[in-house]
């Protein structure tokens, strides 16, 4: 199976002890691998982590949550984006969405696999 690796934006990480600590459990909540790697990208504000997946999300567990998409206006809309919006958080859209906040903000349901 291949791999890729993207960052993740991590807050501001103070020192390498820091990032080996925390680097895994931002990881994990994204359903990838911490490789140890992490810059600071806005000096004292902001840092990111490099994260490893899977191209192929596996396990046998399955967990389904609504992910922030952005304003959605119509079904077509959300057939559109959301299956984007999933994909980019390691999931895929199981078909459902909803506007939480009107004209501002929907949430599409993502499915993980771990």
């Amino acid at each position: 199976m291949s791999t890729f690796k993207i960052n993740i934006i991590a807050g501001p990480l103070w020192s390498n002890d820091e990032a080996q600590k925390i680097g895994g459990r931002i990881a994990a909540a994204h359903l990838g691998k911490f490789t140890g790697e992490w810059k600071t990208i806005v000096e004292g504000q902001m840092s990111v982590i490099e994260v490893e997946y899977n191209t192929q999300p596996s396990g046998s567990t399955e967990y389904t949550m609504p992910v922030l998409a952005g304003p959605i206006w119509s079904n077509e809309d959300a057939k559109e984006i959301c299956p984007s919006i999933c994909a980019s958080y390691g999931g895929t859209w199981n078909g459902q969405w909803k506007t939480v906040v009107e004209g501002k903000m929907s949430v599409c349901e993502c499915t993980f696999r771990f």
